[in-house]
């Protein structure tokens, strides 16, 4: 009896599916190099670890670990790098990788960077940046800034009355010679301060919304001016103080002003040698007109 469950677990696992597929597998792996014993001659059997390697060894693992390495750390860096390299070199003899979307996108990034490290110089002189600093001058413009106070009027609160309440106490103030320090029960019940120091027009449009700081920025100082609408509702306004939005000195901004260059110098000339690149092919879409 023994023997004969022995041998009916013998043809279940020989009829097993599985079975099959893995006898498949390791069939095809074997043909695969059967047919094609030139991929394992191409491989370099030669592996050189120079003096620059272990040099490079030594400040990878100074740089991590703030010491020098040992003779024994040392031959552990070695056997990964070896590790690495034969494991490297049998992958690229296998095709593996071929069709792999990771692998072409970082030789891709690679061959990038080589393009970069070439056509964009490491320094550049003030005359370049001061030319693409004035020809971007909202790009280095200084936000305008601010002092004033606000009287709010609550549409819900005032319904249909809102402008026409808006434009009377306006008048009053007028007339009046009113300043910023007019009475606080003037302004309806407000969930933002209802006086700003040194606001800078940003901070206005987050605040008020984008429209509200555009009209803002364009009232002249000294005087109660509006209503001006906002998301919330309408706003009488005080400008106490009022500097102009203008260009931040090429001084203070340089090393901004010379990133932006060069990010823009990057892109123009990876995109030059790009398409030059593109050039040495016949590049074929299929189904486009």
């Amino acid at each position: 009896m023994p023997e004969s469950n022995q041998s009916n677990k013998f043809h279940k696992i020989v009829y097993e599916p599985f079975f099959h597929f893995l006898l498949l597998g390791v069939a095809l792996f074997l043909v695969y190099f059967l047919l094609n014993p030139v991929a394992n001659n191409n491989i370099e059997n030669q592996i050189n670890i120079t003096r620059g390697d272990i040099d490079r060894f030594q400040k990878i693992f100074q740089k991590q670990w703030q010491r020098q390495a040992t003779d024994a750390e040392m031959q552990g860096l070695i056997r990964a790098h070896l590790k690495e390299e034969v494991l490297y070199r049998e992958a690229l003899a296998m095709g593996l990788e071929k069709d792999d979307t990771i692998v072409r996108r970082r030789l891709a990034q690679k061959v990038e960077f080589l393009i970069t490290d070439v056509t964009v110089p490491n320094t550049v002189d003030d005359k370049t940046l001061m030319t693409y600093y004035e020809n971007n001058p909202k790009r280095y413009a200084r936000s305008a800034i601010l002092t004033f106070r606000h009287i709010y009027f609550n549409p819900d609160q005032r319904a249909e009355r809102i402008m026409d309440e808006a434009n009377a106490l306006l008048q009053t103030l007028k007339s009046t010679g009113a300043d910023m320090d007019v009475k606080a029960e003037y302004s309806d019940r407000f969930m933002l301060p209802l006086q700003y120091q040194s606001a800078s027009e940003q901070e206005i449009a987050r605040g008020f919304g984008r429209d509200f700081a555009n009209q803002l920025v364009q009232l002249e100082a000294g005087s109660w001016q509006g209503p001006i609408q906002s998301g919330y509702g309408l706003h009488l306004v005080y400008i106490q103080q009022h500097e102009s939005a203008s260009m931040y000195p090429f001084d203070e901004v340089r090393e901004r002003v010379k990133n932006d260059y060069l990010f823009e110098l990057r892109q123009t000339r990876n995109d030059e040698v790009l398409n030059k690149l593109k050039a040495r092919y016949e590049i074929i879409i299929e189904g486009k007109n």
